[in-house]
């Protein structure tokens, strides 16, 4: 009885056709050049960045270092690859929701969300990893003048950052317009 009930409503579900469009708008959005480039560049920047892990205690002198300074780097770190794995499962699988319109709604704000995510982690790496070389420094003027610079080319890096991340939303944006969903 149970055997029937189930194929009954098995056949009378609908299949879940798609239209020809919107296959071939989502395999573009999912073969994108710029997703693929973002995809590339997390993997390439958390395989550094592990091999940096795995190096950074005994190539940098870690064990002269204050505790807090390598705990930070390490949280940095931890945090920044954890960010760009989660962006990446985000860009391998663009297209999830009930239709193809919201499905691609989801996949900006996702993005944007990221986008977020990872202009904040770059800069707490950032400052990480300048706390981490200063931190067993005697400083002078000098070196003051020098650390003021490290902060001032890290904030112009992440706001460089920031830019290119919304270049590249809008650069999706614009691709998927022309499909007028």
């Amino acid at each position: 009885m149970e055997l029937d009930k189930l194929k009954s409503t098995w056949d009378q579900s609908s299949t879940g056709e798609k239209k020809q469009n919107e296959l071939l708008i989502m395999t573009k959005v999912e073969n994108h050049p710029t997703i693929k480039k973002m995809k590339l560049k997390f993997f390439i920047e958390a395989l550094l960045l592990i091999v940096f892990m795995a190096v950074y205690y005994d190539g940098f002198d870690g064990g002269t270092k204050p505790l807090w300074a390598n705990l930070l780097l390490i949280g940095a770190t931890s945090l920044y690859i954890f960010v760009r794995f989660i962006g990446w499962i985000i860009l391998r699988n663009p297209i999830n929701g009930d239709n193809l319109k919201q499905s691609l709604l989801n996949f900006q704000s996702k993005l944007k969300q990221i986008t977020i995510a990872i202009v904040l982690t770059s800069f707490l790496f950032g400052c990480a990893v300048i706390f981490f070389f200063s931190s067993s420094i005697d400083f002078t003027k000098g070196k003051y003048a020098s650390i003021a610079c490290m902060l001032l080319s890290l904030f112009l890096l992440v706001y460089l950052s920031s830019r290119n991340w919304s270049k590249r939303i809008s650069k999706i944006k614009t691709n998927l317009k022309e499909f007028d969903v």
